[in-house]
């Protein structure tokens, strides 16, 4: 073997020694989870909101971090505690620069006036569980409706950076896990 393909071997043993040895046992302190690495541009929709105005994500982005919450049309926004910390803690959260933005199915005539007492954008995504709806694309609504039902939404709470990006898991926005914890830890300036 000539000398040359021996040290080209022999260094490439020690690199990929050396790279192995770091994916197993990394420095202290650095210790990276890849969902927290993983993040993307969050989907961009144009929906109406309670005053039938429309809305687009990205009017916020660059301006504004924003909480995304996702709510089951067919109970309402007053039946979902997420909803209901959003709305008493709004104002805080404002202050903090953030902004908040809800979503659901259409709702029933004896649940829209609930919305109108929200201080942010209660929006409607009327083309749920199509491949091209919002709440498709958010991963609130895996499954298109079966024939001659209404989609029903995952409740989710999502926080977009000022920049645009959201935690992924794969290709699709990543839910928050504790997302009471993650509102009260916002208010707070976190």
């Amino acid at each position: 073997m000539k000398p040359r393909f021996l040290i080209l071997l022999v260094l490439l043993s020690a690199v990929v020694a050396a790279t192995t040895w770091r994916l197993v046992d990394p420095p202290a302190g650095q210790i990276a989870s890849v969902s927290r690495i993983l993040s993307g541009p969050a989907p961009d929709f144009q929906l109406l909101d309670q005053n039938n105005r429309p809305v687009r994500l990205q009017g916020y982005i660059s301006r504004f971090r924003v909480l995304l919450a996702f709510f089951d049309g067919q109970t309402g926004p007053d039946a979902d505690p997420v909803m209901q910390s959003l709305k008493q803690f709004s104002s805080a959260l404002r202050k903090n620069n953030i902004r908040i933005l809800a979503v659901s199915t259409p709702l029933g005539p004896q649940l829209k006036p609930q919305t109108l007492s929200y201080p942010f954008p209660v929006l409607r995504d009327t083309i749920a569980g199509t491949p091209e709806s919002c709440s498709v694309r958010w991963g609130v609504c895996q499954q298109p409706p079966a024939p001659n039902t209404a989609a029903r939404i995952t409740p989710a709470l999502f926080l977009i950076s000022q920049d645009g990006l959201v935690q992924l898991n794969g290709q699709l926005p990543e839910a928050l896990p504790e997302p009471l914890q993650t509102i009260s830890k916002l208010v707070q300036g976190d």
